[in-house]
């Protein structure tokens, strides 16, 4: 019996030792990884837009769902498809009024943007598209897509005479169908 407790807090004794050594390690360890890595700042940009800028949820190769960004063009006179780049689904959010969308992105990144551009006409007439790319930083995307806020904010009030003036050289829609009183009458 004396053997027995005798080997007994030997190995006790021995465990207790490799805990105490492995919990020196692992603090040492831990105290050089803090002190060697400095804590990174990762700094975010948001992004307001309007509803009418997010495209439909869709699920990727990958299988996580993501959801297509519209970017306008800032010039009124430019008349081509609009730019799209694509997040995460869990990524965009509403804002507190329902009336709008923001995200976060990280502030040195670079986004992709597309843009369906016509490549050529095919043999039977049809337009054919393919894809401009080009990256982006997200500092100028943000600009990009928060285009809207650059425009002047003046009432249609301040230029009514204008519009009335507008109004007037344009042709009015002519009725081009003339419609009948009753359906016997075309008997």
């Amino acid at each position: 019996m004396g053997k027995e407790t005798g080997m007994k807090e030997t190995v006790d004794n021995v465990l207790d030792d490799i805990a105490a050594k492995r919990a020196a390690a692992s603090e040492k360890a831990g105290q050089e990884n803090r002190e060697t890595s400095p804590k990174k700042e990762f700094k975010e940009i948001t992004m307001k837009f309007g509803k009418g800028c997010v495209g439909e949820e869709f699920q990727g190769k990958d299988g996580n769902k993501y959801k297509e960004i519209l970017v306008p063009n800032p010039d009124k006179n430019d008349h081509r498809p609009w730019q799209t780049f694509v997040v995460k689904a869990n990524h965009v959010h509403e804002d507190k009024f329902g009336k709008g969308m923001w995200i976060k992105l990280p502030a040195e990144g670079h986004t992709t943007l597309r843009r369906p551009v016509v490549v050529g006409e095919k043999p039977d007439g049809k337009k054919e598209w393919g894809t401009e790319k080009n990256s982006i930083a997200n500092a100028d995307l943000k600009k990009m897509v928060e285009a809207y806020k650059e425009r002047p904010r003046e009432s249609v009030k301040g230029r009514l005479a204008e519009k009335k003036a507008e109004a007037v050289t344009q042709k009015p829609a002519q009725k081009t169908q003339s419609k009948s009183k009753s359906k016997e009458a075309e008997l």
